[in-house]
């Protein structure tokens, strides 16, 4: 009997190392693909728990530009406080409380909708989202693809409501990170983005693949609203536009979440062919 728990323990820790080494991976394709599409630039980054211990540590790549994340660059990050799990490890982002203050809020919450099952978050400043996040614009699903931002506006983050107006923008501490994180509520099933007034936004999703899925067409859906004003002489007929409905919007990202590997596996294709 021992030598049988003995054995299904040494099973155990390979299977979660298999895990951790094909979650390295995915994360650094999951940052390739970030920036191939101008999601994220010089600047942003994506992580996810790291499978070895999900309720504790979180992956995230060192201080290094997206395009550039090998598996080698990715540290583990302690949710309780986002310091490094191993004391030399590289200097990371300055921003990694955006991260650990929602994994550590969902990890302490009795929410039990989608955003109970938060396993990733990117951060990121793409040039099409920031103009939703400077007045009130509503930004919600525009077409089906995007479905997932639900059928309510999303909230706006704005930095000097709590913290001033002296800020240089960044999420430099787990006070500010946990302010952020306070706009993700429970009905987040349907509103898994918060805009960050000129500073871009931050997503979640309960997979890494759907996060990448999520931003490219979060991205897109904000290119739509964008044509959409040029053609109709301003913004504020958008207030008129046809989004889609709450109930098009839960129907249409059930259907949407069960064809994440189609568009990650092009995605893939398109990194190997540049």
């Amino acid at each position: 009997m021992g030598q049988a728990l003995d054995v299904m323990s040494e099973q155990s820790q390979a299977d979660s190392h298999s895990m951790y080494i094909q979650c390295l991976q995915n994360l650094s394709i999951a940052s390739k693909i970030l920036a191939h599409h101008g999601i994220v630039d010089g600047f942003g980054h994506v992580s996810c728990r790291d499978p070895r211990s999900p309720k504790e540590h979180f992956l995230l790549s060192r201080n290094l530009a997206p395009a550039l994340v090998e598996p080698e660059d990715i540290v583990p990050w302690r949710i309780s406080d986002a310091e490094p799990v191993h004391p030399d490890s590289p200097r990371g982002f300055l921003e990694r409380c955006i991260h650990s203050e929602i994994y550590r809020k969902v990890s302490n919450s009795c929410i039990s909708l989608q955003f109970d099952d938060v396993e990733a978050v990117i951060h990121f400043h793409s040039l099409s989202i920031i103009p939703f996040g400077l007045m009130e614009i509503p930004f919600k699903a525009a077409y089906h693809m995007a479905s997932f931002l639900g059928s309510e506006p999303a909230p706006i983050f704005e930095i000097r409501d709590s913290f001033g107006p002296t800020t240089d923008m960044l999420i430099r501490n787990t006070t500010q990170g946990e302010a952020l994180a306070s706009l993700f509520k429970e009905e987040s099933h349907t509103r898994p983005l918060v805009l960050m007034r000129g500073h871009g936004a931050t997503l979640v999703a309960p997979s890494l693949k759907l996060a990448v899925f999520r931003a490219i067409y979060t991205q897109d859906n904000a290119k739509i609203l964008t044509n959409l004003a040029s053609l109709a002489g301003g913004v504020d007929p958008l207030h008129l536009a046809r989004y889609l409905s709450k109930e098009e919007c839960e129907a249409s990202a059930e259907s949407n979440s069960g064809q994440v590997l189609r568009a990650w596996d092009v995605w893939c294709k398109e990194l190997e062919e540049k």
